[in-house]
């Protein structure tokens, strides 16, 4: 059962879960932006998001007494409602398109948004459940097919005039339900074995250190250092993704 964490690729992903960490507890969503594309390096990418995801489901625990209190479900519900239908659709999009091609349209969808960020063009129409839900289906079949989900809602969501804690609550809880949702599909479609469950297990240690870590950031924040941090943070791992 150990044999699969004596290797370079659990090496990588020691690395890749790290920074994730981070990320997740200050931003409370975008783990997977950084995770993915790293273990898609050494892993066959259906394999490399169901760790990822496996260890967001689990991980994510800890912030939940946090941010709960703070959610504003009449944003969240339509989103994820969505969501339930269009990641299974995502999920089946991986299994039919070839791998490479699935590792550099995970990283173009970061520069993507990257690229939407740094023009400093947000979305400002209306918010109501309509376009919650709207931005659920993207949002959903971005994370069936690549774990990116969560670039859609940190937009949608940063783009509001919301305190602080109330976009981070909002994005960790809609992520969260993404995330278990994508598991859900994934153990369907077979990519969850006792190797990925083994090495999402013991990556979980470091994913939670550094989420402890990142949330203590987090407060450490104010309100316009939260979303330039988040701004500027997507720029960054889209780049990084856009070059890997």
């Amino acid at each position: 059962m150990i044999e699969p964490l004596l290797t370079p690729a659990f090496a990588v992903s020691v690395f890749a879960v790290t920074l994730g960490g981070i990320v997740r507890g200050f931003a409370g969503s975008g783990s997977g932006l950084v995770m993915i594309p790293l273990m898609s390096l050494v892993y066959w990418p259906p394999q490399a998001l169901t760790i990822a995801i496996l260890i967001g489901v689990v991980g994510g625990i800890q912030m939940i007494p946090q941010t709960v209190r703070h959610v504003r479900w009449r944003d969240v519900l339509p989103m994820a409602a969505t969501a339930l239908v269009a990641i299974p659709i995502g999920t089946t999009l991986l299994f039919l398109v070839d791998p490479e091609i699935s590792r550099r349209s995970i990283g173009g969808l970061v520069l993507f948004s990257s690229i939407i960020l740094l023009s400093g063009r947000t979305y400002r129409g209306p918010r109501n459940p309509l376009t919650s839900a709207t931005a659920g289906v993207v949002a959903g079949l971005v994370n069936g097919f690549a774990g990116a989900g969560s670039v859609i809602p940190t937009l949608y969501f940063v783009a509001s005039q919301e305190r602080a804690v109330i976009l981070r609550a909002n994005i960790f809880t809609v992520v969260s339900i993404f995330i278990f949702i994508t598991a859900i599909a994934l153990a369907f479609r077979g990519t969850v074995t006792w190797e990925t469950v083994t090495i999402a297990a013991a990556l979980l240690v470091p994913y939670g250190i550094t989420i402890w870590i990142g949330s203590h950031l987090f407060h450490r924040s104010s309100d316009r250092m939260y979303r330039l941090a988040v701004l500027w943070l997507l720029a960054a791992i889209g780049t990084f993704v856009a070059f890997v």
